[in-house]
């Protein structure tokens, strides 16, 4: 009988450790891949000085993706591509409803706002994954989960200096990003429901797969190709395929699948400060010291995401 003890006890030490490990893991990828999505808004707006529009540059980023993507999982985990009807079909809902609308929604709102107005209004959507996960999960809500929620977007609200208040924007593409907002839930929440247990290069690959068909819809490829492709807007698209398509979607499914969707879409504010940044040395966008508070509150807040149970 102290024997039993003994190994359930070992047992249940293991098991703790391993699901700290995955916690971990999950944080680490959570993070990164924010970090990698703050840079996106800087190349789309460089893509569009080029002349390019959402479209174009949506066609050519999956073309370009899809067989990276392909000789990636060949090398690093070939089975990643062996995946069942109904997990097909996931990827499909996942890749046309998700991945499209929101990228096309996201990438369209930067014709109209600013880089900070796009990011903060993308980054409504973790208010969204909270009301759903409160009223149609039951999930219980915590002091640490609502302090987490409301720090991130004060400090969202001061990194990006609205307390100055806000400029005259457009309405459209107002619409755009919080339409961007609602698909970027939408992807969070069904990747945690349907999808948890595949592989996450095996979501992405599918589901960008299905993202390129639904666009070929829009726009036959041969029409992308009219599009005057020079040297800066090519470096554009690859920069945006690889460094803010195929690693950081990556990163963020593996991250839902180790810690659930309302921790990886609250840890996503990072995306914010590192916008601001990147602005701030890129584009040469003024920056006070309200805003680094700001970016720093951001930051804290994203830190005690640890103590959610």
């Amino acid at each position: 009988m102290k024997n039993y003890v003994k190994i359930k006890t070992l047992t249940a030490k293991f098991n703790y450790s391993d699901r700290g490990v995955l916690l971990k893991k999950g944080y680490i990828y959570s993070v990164l891949s924010a970090i990698l999505f703050g840079t996106c808004g800087i190349i789309i707006k460089i893509a569009f000085s080029e002349g390019a529009n959402s479209i174009n540059i949506l066609t050519l980023q999956y073309m370009m993706s899809i067989p990276i993507m392909f000789l990636g999982i060949l090398i690093i985990d070939s089975k990643a591509l062996k995946i069942g009807k109904k997990d097909l079909y996931h990827t499909a809902v996942l890749g046309i409803v998700g991945n499209t609308f929101m990228t096309i929604f996201y990438y369209m709102a930067f014709n109209y706002l600013d880089v900070s107005m796009v990011t903060i209004l993308l980054y409504t959507y973790p208010a969204m994954v909270f009301i759903y996960s409160v009223v149609f999960q039951k999930m219980q809500v915590g002091f640490n989960k609502i302090f987490a929620l409301i720090a991130t977007f004060i400090g969202c609200f001061l990194a990006l200096g609205l307390n100055q208040g806000i400029k005259a924007f457009s309405t459209k593409g107002f619409m755009y990003g919080i339409l961007a907002a609602v698909f970027y839930a939408f992807m969070n929440i069904y990747t945690e429901k349907k999808m948890d247990k595949l592989n996450p290069l095996s979501v992405n690959f599918y589901s960008i797969i299905f993202s390129f068909l639904s666009l070929i819809i829009l726009k036959f490829p041969v029409e992308v190709f009219r599009q005057d492709l020079n040297g800066k807007l090519i470096v554009c698209i690859v920069i945006l395929g690889v460094f803010c398509e195929i690693i950081p979607l990556t990163l963020l499914y593996a991250a839902i699948k180790h810690i659930g969707s309302l921790k990886v879409s609250i840890i996503g504010n990072l995306e914010i400060p590192t916008a601001m940044f990147l602005s701030f040395f890129i584009l040469k966008e003024p920056l006070t010291l309200l805003q680094i508070f700001g970016a720093a509150f951001v930051i804290y807040a994203v830190y005690s995401i640890k103590k959610i149970d």
